[in-house]
């Protein structure tokens, strides 16, 4: 049996979303072990990978909290920014760190990425314009 396969009542978010990105890139039924993984991270990324151990800890929800160099193995990996490793913020949860911390999401973006951003606020301000009346 897989330890990607095995679902844990703690698994988190990262988890949840990690297992959701090898079922679409390997198949539902045909994800590897966590060994296989890692073998294939380093392929993607030039020799760099992350160990078959922090793989599981991400898998198992055991590790929540990714570091810079370990989100940007995952996103060459699956082709994703490294920004869609972290989860939304919750509104409800928002303080001062929580807006650091997307401050700082921000700034690895590119400027086409900011752009789009900034064209989403845009749509979304001035559909809610015609309900604040």
């Amino acid at each position: 049996m897989s330890t990607v396969n095995s679902e844990s009542s703690t698994a988190g978010w990262l988890a949840g979303t990690v297992r959701n990105l090898l079922v679409e890139k390997y198949g539902d039924g045909r994800v590897p072990g966590v060994r296989r993984i890692a073998a294939d991270i380093r392929a993607a990324n030039d020799g760099e990978t992350i160990s078959h151990g922090h793989i599981h800890n991400i898998l198992t929800g055991e590790a929540e909290n990714l570091m810079q160099r370990t989100s940007n193995l995952l996103a060459r990996f699956f082709d994703k920014h490294p920004s869609y490793f972290y989860p939304p913020a919750r509104l409800a949860e928002q303080d001062p760190d929580s807006v650091r911390a997307l401050a700082a999401r921000f700034a690895t973006f590119d400027a086409d990425q900011v752009e789009a951003i900034k064209q989403a606020i845009e749509i979304v301000t001035a559909q809610a314009k015609p309900h604040e009346r």
